[in-house]
């Protein structure tokens, strides 16, 4: 399994805050398999970083219930961080594309360390790159009680940026693209006008996946402290979707590649869903949070 690779001790959290008011952690990968123990998180939820690999859970290969519309073929999969949809192809893909409400988070304090991301993008899948960008919202503030949102790219395994803020009910437009050698990622507030775009290149970055996500990511606080959050109560949220491999000119959906539908369960003990994705229609799907789920720890 891959998993997070952020350590967040001795530096003071105001050093760890970027300017866009969120953690801007590098860091060095590293390969970790989720553990079966409980933690006991501290409430610095802003430190977190969304974005990273998927964390597969035990449940693989298995015929999809959650069909997309017209769709030849798709596969259930487990998860402890993702939900959503995943695609492959035998080309690479050179553009995904998403556009979203941001939503509503409902945050009671019940836990320290809700956190919830919307992204797009390429890889992560199965490989130990993601070239991604969307949005993260936590439950901060005293009490853990007040909602942060926070829009971001990242090309991991370096860590993730935070550009800008945004609101619940904002329209989000994000896309990756490659050409030329090298990686776009474009995220913009279209209620705001607020944008940001970075360019990179990535020579290991293989391209071989696509995908629309949910997660919660994984936080650390210490060198041998690492653990994925709780799922904070986004409600619901819908990701329209929209890719291209090279060759093809035309955006396609996700009905039309081999396609993977993505369950984020409590942890590998216990395979409860924390939220539901509904079948992709229009070259969309709903996803609808079910409960906040343990914290699970990674080593």
């Amino acid at each position: 399994m891959l998993s997070r690779r952020f350590l967040a001790t001795a530096i003071g959290s105001a050093a760890l805050i970027g300017a866009a008011g969120l953690a801007v952690l590098p860091g060095a990968a590293s390969a970790r398999t989720a553990a079966r123990a409980t933690v006991h998180p501290v409430a610095a939820a802003d430190i977190a970083s969304p974005g990273g690999p998927m964390v597969h859970g035990q449940v693989t290969g298995h015929t999809s219930a959650q069909a997309a519309e017209g769709q030849k073929f798709s596969v259930a999969e487990q998860s402890l961080n993702w939900s959503g949809f995943a695609v492959t192809s035998s080309k690479k893909f050179t553009y995904a594309q998403s556009r979203f409400v941001e939503p509503t988070l409902t945050c009671t304090g019940d836990h320290a360390n809700e956190w919830s991301s919307n992204w797009v993008g390429f890889d992560g899948f199965s490989t130990a790159t993601v070239e991604q960008t969307g949005t993260a919202a936590h439950c901060g503030g005293p009490n853990n009680t007040t909602p942060v949102y926070k829009a971001w790219y990242e090309m991991y395994p370096a860590g993730s940026v935070n550009v800008f803020t945004v609101k619940p009910g904002d329209t989000i437009n994000a896309s990756v693209s490659f050409s030329n050698s090298k990686f776009t990622l474009t995220i913009s507030d279209l209620t705001s006008g607020k944008s940001a775009k970075h360019s990179a290149k990535c020579g290991s970055c293989k391209r071989s996946s696509a995908e629309w996500i949910v997660e919660r990511p994984e936080l650390c606080t210490s060198a041998t402290n690492c653990f994925i959050t709780h799922l904070a109560n986004f409600g619901t949220t819908s990701l329209s979707a929209k890719v291209r491999v090279a060759g093809v000119s035309a955006a396609q959906g996700i009905p039309n590649f081999r396609n993977y539908n993505i369950t984020m369960i409590a942890s590998q003990n216990d395979s409860t869903p924390l939220d539901t994705v509904g079948k992709v229609s229009n070259n969309a799907f709903p996803v609808q949070w079910d409960e906040a789920g343990p914290t699970v720890p990674v080593s």
